[in-house]
Formats: structure tokens, sequence, C-alpha cells
């Protein structure tokens, strides 16, 4: 009999004994799966976290790329303006002795009249001048290193050489052309 009462207190005991083992069980399968549930919560939030960052720094290089390409094309655009400008520079300076006659001839009429000063030149321009000025008080010196000449009077100083005249061309018309291109 004690061996009965001894033996129901060790089922009892054991049985308790597995309860309490399947309920702990229970709980560790619990926590692990809530452990599980959260580090894959954490781990799709870092995931997505990298994936924004890759997503916005991919969009801010191709930006800074197409700001670059904007920038060489603008500049490339902006050098071969500068070649037509300094090729037409050349092409003045082999203009025929007659087309630039003509051509110093225009400029020599569009000035004021009643001009009195001094007249600096190139030395081809400084050849034709004289007999473009007579009846004004200028005289013409041939120490200008660039085509064209400029009228030094003592209220007044006008460039009227090539490089000047095309620049001031240039100032007029570049945003136009830069719209243009640029657009």
């Amino acid at each position: 009999m004690i061996e009965d009462i001894l033996r129901a207190i060790d089922e009892k005991a054991q049985s308790e004994i597995d309860k309490i083992q399947e309920e702990q069980e229970g709980a560790i399968l619990a926590l692990n799966k809530d452990y599980n549930k959260e580090r894959e919560r954490n781990y799709q939030r870092a995931k997505e976290g990298l994936l924004q960052k890759n997503k916005r720094e991919i969009m801010e290089a191709q930006k800074m790329l197409e700001l670059q390409t904007r920038f060489t094309i603008q500049r490339a655009k902006c050098q071969i303006l500068e070649e037509v400008y300094q090729a037409a520079l050349l092409k003045i300076d082999k203009l025929d002795d007659k087309v630039f006659w003509r051509l110093v001839g225009q400029m020599v009429k569009a000035l004021p009249v009643g001009l009195a000063g001094q007249v600096k030149a190139d030395k081809r321009t400084a050849s034709i001048l004289p007999s473009l000025l007579s009846g004004r008080q200028l005289t013409v010196k041939d120490d200008l290193s660039e085509d064209g000449f400029v009228v030094i009077t003592p209220k007044l100083e006008i460039d009227l050489r090539f490089s000047q005249i095309l620049n001031q061309n240039r100032e007029k018309t570049d945003p136009e052309v830069l719209r243009i291109l640029f657009t």
C-alpha cells in the first residue's frame, strides 16, 4: 500500500513534471516564434531602409551625372562659339584689300563728325585711314597690335577693333544663341 501511495505520488510528480516540461517547451516555442517574427521584422525594416538609402544614392548619382553631362555639353557648345568668333577674326584678318578697305570705310562713316584727337590702328588699317579720314582732325598712329582702330579724343574713346566689335556683338547675341543652344 505504501508502495501504491509512493507510486501514485511518483506518477503524480512525473505527470506534473511532464506537464511543466510541456508548458516550458510551449513557452520556449512561443518565445522562439516571437523572436523569429521580431527578427524577421527587423531584418525587413533594415532591408527596406537600405533599399531606400540605395535608391536615394542612385538617384543623387544620376542627378550628378546628368548635371555633369549638361555642364560638359555646355562647355563644348561654349567652346564651339568661341572657335566661331576666333574663326571670324581670322577671316577678317585674311580679307582681301578691297573688302577690307570697304569695311574700314563703313566704320569711319559711322564715326561722329567733328572729332578731334588721334587714332591708334594696326599697320594694315593705319595705311588706309588717312585717305578715309580726310577733312577730320584726327592723326593716325600705327601702334595697335590688333586689327581695327581706336579713336581717342579728350572727351571720349571709340574702340573699333574687330575683336571688340565681335565681343560687343557677342554680348548682344550670346543670350539668344545660348538660349537656342542650351534649351
